[in-house]
């Protein structure tokens, strides 16, 4: 449900001039999202909701937003059928039923017409296979190049659990004083390198969630701007401010890319509201915790970098939104 619900709202956004709204769902004890969208002197809302749960959700909407709004609305109801559905709601004017097990529309009413291309183009995305990899190529292929060079140090070091510190010196971790001697190509190098298996796993598995975020937002071509940079960024903080550490992993340029959907959250916050900065930066917070508690891990090129990822990506959301 939450991958089709993002899809959607994602579309509702982009193309159709909705905005968001989250509120805080007693039913489900979480914040969900409405879309809005204001059409002179009413207001149109779409909300998803499962098979189970729709009249308890419609009518907390309701709730919600007759104390909330300035001006009268419709309710449009997207209900996610997990079985069999019987009851298609004589009182529910505006509703959508959609079959997740058929995957196609088995009720539409005629004031949710306008939904059935999102519905078309959601399908037509689960039906192109290859389509992910396609979609998110850039992140895919940062994170190939990682386990790449991560498994030449394992057979350089002869171990895959943890790589030796001789053969991360040869193949360029950051080194102060051998930057100082011209080896300045260990200021990205050092990105692509990794300590051990745990060390690579934990990092791709991370660029593998946040990757996609940014690629998504900026672009391929922009992530890997916002990766590099940020890499190397990092990398500089903790030359300058930790100049007597040995330093390899990818976690700076990741911290950059935190960075780049933190701006995007703090921009977009009145269509996505403010619950999505507000969990960027409590998993910003949770990893310089981390980061804090554990010795070896690195904060200075964590936090460089997130300033040069978030400056960044400051500046090529501004020319994203006018071009």
């Amino acid at each position: 449900m939450e991958k089709f619900e993002k899809v959607f709202f994602n579309i509702l956004t982009k193309e159709m001039n909705f905005f968001m709204r989250d509120y805080y769902s007693s039913y489900n004890e979480k914040n969900k999202w409405i879309g809005l969208l204001d059409i002179e002197d009413t207001y149109v809302a779409v909300l998803i909701v499962k098979d189970s749960e729709e009249e308890i959700i419609f009518n907390e909407v309701k709730e919600y937003l007759s104390n909330n709004l300035n001006k009268p609305f419709i309710i449009n109801l997207i209900v996610l059928a997990s079985g069999e559905y019987l009851s298609y709601g004589e009182n529910f004017y505006n509703k959508l039923v959609f079959s997740l097990k058929e995957r196609n529309v088995i009720y539409c009413s005629e004031g949710s017409k306008a939904f059935l291309p999102v519905i078309d183009y959601i399908v037509k995305m689960d039906g192109k296979k290859t389509r992910n990899f396609n979609e998110y190529k850039y992140t895919y292929s940062i994170i190939l190049i990682n386990i790449v060079i991560f498994l030449i140090e394992a057979i350089k070091s002869r171990n895959f659990i943890n790589i030796d510190i001789y053969t991360l010196a040869e193949m360029g971790a950051k080194i102060n004083i051998l930057i100082n001697y011209g080896e300045f190509y260990r200021l990205i190098i050092a990105a692509f390198l990794h300590g051990g298996l745990i060390h690579i796993f934990f990092n791709m598995s991370a660029l593998n969630i946040i990757g996609k975020e940014v690629e998504s937002v900026y672009g391929g071509k922009k992530l890997l701007l916002i990766y590099f940079l940020s890499a190397v960024g990092g990398n500089i903080f903790s030359y300058i401010f930790k100049p007597n550490s040995i330093s390899v992993g990818a976690s700076g340029a990741i911290f950059g890319l935190l960075g780049a959907m933190l701006v995007f959250g703090l921009k977009e916050r009145h269509k996505i509201g403010r619950e999505y900065t507000k969990n960027i930066l409590k998993t910003i917070i949770l990893n310089v915790i981390i980061g804090l508690t554990i010795p070896s891990i690195d904060n200075f090129a964590h936090l460089g970098g997130l300033v040069i990822g978030a400056l960044v990506s400051f500046i090529l959301f501004k020319k994203l939104r006018i071009s």
